[in-house]
């Protein structure tokens, strides 16, 4: 959960729950009439200002009814928090119309973030080495010229 990946292997519920906890997600979401809130909160989030930052889908062994989405949410403001519905059939109207509705979901493909960044890297560090034998030529080059020039 460190890098809201789904890389990290959760078998349940509970442990998704717990990594995002560990991870900062300590808000439970819930929704109301007028939209999403938690406890405490005295105000109520709308989908433009809430972001999916990951979600876990979890399938019963034997029974579609057990399916399940954990969301990882963060709002506007700052707020961070799961929010738990049954998945399919099942599911929550109420919830599966204001999620449809968050326009900003950043679920990553495992590993995705590590291999940008390790492109990110080697073109950098390409750059700097072409920068570098640019200007050791460049600078040979200058010293031949001058030297030419006034002697």
């Amino acid at each position: 959960m460190k890098k809201e990946t789904s890389s990290q292997k959760m078998n349940t519920i509970s442990e998704c729950i717990h990594s995002a906890v560990k991870a900062g997600y300590t808000r439970d979401f819930f929704m109301n009439d007028q939209g999403l809130s938690y406890n405490g909160a005295g105000k109520v989030y709308l989908p433009d200002e809430v972001t999916i930052k990951n979600f876990y889908r979890f399938e019963g062994e034997s029974d579609p009814a057990d399916s399940s989405i954990l969301y990882l949410l963060r709002t506007h403001d700052g707020a961070r928090g799961t929010l738990l519905d049954a998945y399919g059939v099942y599911s929550d109207e109420q919830i599966a119309q204001f999620i449809k509705a968050v326009g900003e979901i950043e679920k990553h493909k495992p590993g995705m973030r590590t291999e940008l960044s390790r492109y990110l890297k080697i073109g950098i560090g390409a750059l700097i080495a072409a920068g570098a034998v640019f200007g050791l030529f460049y600078k040979r080059r200058m010293g031949h010229s001058r030297r030419l020039v006034a002697g």
